[in-house]
């Protein structure tokens, strides 16, 4: 059974930390982490496509790869980055 993946991206002096894995409802969820802090999350169902009679951990790890590719190329894109630091109280 596939579980998941991890990746470590560095850009721009920062280390992006990737995770896809795999969730108990039928579910796919990627994090992106910068220093422990999560900064992006992608949630996706694949509840449908696991009720097909062909469905296979193959084809789970396909689709666990794929969305973990998604949010690498969104990163290396320049679509996910870190929050912006907090201003002085107001």
């Amino acid at each position: 059974m596939v579980t998941g993946f991890n990746t470590d991206i560095r850009l721009n002096n920062l280390v992006y930390h990737v995770q896809t894995e795999t969730r108990k409802d039928a579910g796919i969820e990627t994090a992106v982490y910068i220093g422990g802090a999560v900064v992006h999350s992608l949630k996706t169902s694949y509840r449908k496509q696991a009720s097909a009679s062909d469905f296979s951990d193959d084809k789970l790890k396909r689709l666990l790869e794929d969305q973990h590719r998604q949010v690498i190329a969104k990163i290396r894109g320049g679509e996910i980055m870190p929050a912006p630091p907090a201003g002085p109280p107001a």
